[in-house]
């Protein structure tokens, strides 16, 4: 009898040590699970991978364990992907420079705050809540094909170049570029806000239209047109790509505009149902932070806009670049807030894009 008892007793505790081990395995999966998901980040941007690559590299150095992955979209396609998000894929930092498209989304209850000193370095206009940041200072740019203009006068201001497309149409003629803003969701920005900042913006996009503008989705296919001689040049340009591309092919010029030359910030926010907010949280630090900002200034093909940053792509450079011209900058940052959602409203931006078209493309109203 008590062979048996103690026999039981044998038994009860190896099921309990295999209980128990179980347990112990589980809550060992699970944990490596969790620490598998904290050393990866999924970054949903629409910003060309070669241009932010300097600031990310830099980042996995300083953390090795971290997976970054990165999926980039066009600034429309990256709205639509938030908007459409299943539980299986949720990014965990979303970087776009159509900055009232990012507004909505954060106004629409897709961020969480992110709070920390290294917003202090931070303009004003550059933080919206504490949910939605700009990392980047990129002015809108005019981009011109050097050969085509030797022995030609630039056009350094808006009305300058109103005046030159009007008056030199031949020359000007199917040789333009710009964005589509039907289909540019940076191109549709810098373009109405062109109207709330200029009171000659509509007698330029009619001088735009005379010239037969030749529109295009992207910054890249118009830098190339330029740099081939297919266009002599591009209005409205992200003046970081152009910047860089300028740097590196001496066929390019940029021209900050004297009069007024609006500045887009790509805008950063951390999604509300982000898998890894703290991994999240670390490396938005770093982007806004003077270190990663200096890595931008150096190296990137954005412009840094931190105000202590330095290096070929930063503000102080900028303003150094243009003052071979003895003209001093008048840089208009648009700021991040719910003024950039007005010409998200549907009818304003049916008018807008109507009258766009008709100035520029002469194409049916929208219905």
């Amino acid at each position: 009898m008590r062979t048996a008892l103690l026999g039981l007793a044998s038994l009860v505790l190896l099921a309990t040590a295999l209980l128990g081990a179980r347990q112990f395995n589980n809550t060992g999966l699970e944990s490596a699970r969790a620490q598998s998901e904290e050393q990866s980040l999924l970054i949903y941007s629409a910003t060309d991978r070669t241009a932010i690559a300097p600031l990310l590299d830099a980042f996995q150095r300083l953390y090795p364990a971290v997976t970054l992955h990165y999926r980039e979209f066009n600034t429309m396609e990256l709205d639509q992907k938030m908007r459409q998000l299943s539980n299986y894929e949720t990014p965990d930092l979303v970087i776009s420079s159509a900055m009232d498209l990012q507004v909505r989304l954060v106004n629409d209850g897709f961020a969480q705050a992110f709070e920390d000193p290294v917003l202090n370095e931070l303009p004003d206009w550059a933080n919206w809540r504490n949910e939605a940041f700009g990392f980047s200072y990129e002015p809108i740019v005019f981009v011109y094909n050097k050969a085509a203009f030797n022995g030609r006068d630039l056009p350094r201001t808006h009305e300058a170049l109103a005046t030159a497309l009007r008056s030199d149409g031949l020359f000007f003629q199917h040789r333009v570029g710009s964005y589509d803003v039907r289909t540019s969701g940076v191109g549709y920005l810098v373009a109405s806000q062109d109207e709330v900042t200029s009171s000659i913006s509509g007698r330029l996009q009619e001088s735009l239209g005379r010239a037969f503008t030749q529109v295009y989705c992207c910054t890249a296919q118009i830098l190339d047109a330029i740099s081939s001689g297919e266009l002599v040049l591009g209005y409205n340009m992200l003046g970081s790509y152009a910047l860089a591309r300028a740097y590196a092919d001496p066929r390019l010029g940029v021209i900050v505009p004297h009069d007024y030359a609006l500045v887009v910030s790509r805008v950063a926010f951390i999604p509300k149902q982000a898998p890894n907010p703290a991994g999240a949280k670390t490396l938005l630090r770093y982007m806004l932070s003077l270190e990663g900002q200096q890595v931008i200034g150096q190296q990137g093909e954005l412009v840094a806009i931190h105000p202590q940053a330095t290096g070929p792509y930063s503000v102080s450079a900028l303003q150094q670049q243009q003052t071979i011209h003895q003209q001093s900058l008048n840089f208009h940052p648009i700021a991040l807030g719910p003024a950039l959602m007005v010409y998200l409203d549907q009818s304003k931006r049916r008018r807008f894009v109507n009258e766009w078209q008709n100035a520029l493309l002469y194409d049916p109203i929208i219905p």
